[in-house]
């Protein structure tokens, strides 16, 4: 800068000052800070959807056993055809072709065997068999129903 001892405008130079958008330089803090909020409340909802869907999958799955298990014991108590009133429960470790394919310790099974009368001295006999598990802290169960 030349300096003739006189002001800029005498000298000749000109002073120029220059306006920035303030929108073409960048985001602000609090844009930036706007955006993280919003990102992080998304990710907090997206993990959450995950967990209760994993959970979701984890109880279809011991439903879907479950109800194959108790298909498999109904089925042989109606193949036995022996149905004197009784109620009985027991797990499936003791069953033999089940040891060789998965473990079902943590399922349990209950069977009841009733009579109900109908008119005159007849009666029909209502078969129950339910298949329980532990889910957390809860007892799940599912139960088939067939009357002979």
């Amino acid at each position: 800068m030349r300096h003739c001892g006189m002001r800029n405008a005498e000298c000749g130079m000109v002073e120029t000052k220059t306006i920035r958008n303030p929108q073409s330089k960048g985001f602000t803090l609090l844009e930036v800070m706007v955006a993280v909020v919003i990102m992080a409340t998304v990710l907090v909802s997206l993990i959450g959807l995950k967990n209760r869907s994993m959970q979701d999958v984890m109880l279809a799955e011991h439903m879907t056993t479950a109800t194959l298990l108790a298909k498999r014991k109904m089925v042989d108590t109606i193949a036995a055809k022996n149905f004197k009133p009784v109620e009985e429960d027991g797990d499936f470790s003791a069953e033999e072709d089940l040891k060789d394919k998965e473990d079902f310790t943590d399922y349990t099974w209950k069977r009841t065997i009733s009579q109900i009368p109908l008119s005159g001295s007849s009666f029909i006999n209502d078969v129950r068999v339910a298949v329980l598990w532990k889910e957390g802290t809860r007892q799940e169960m599912v139960e088939l129903v067939s009357y002979e």
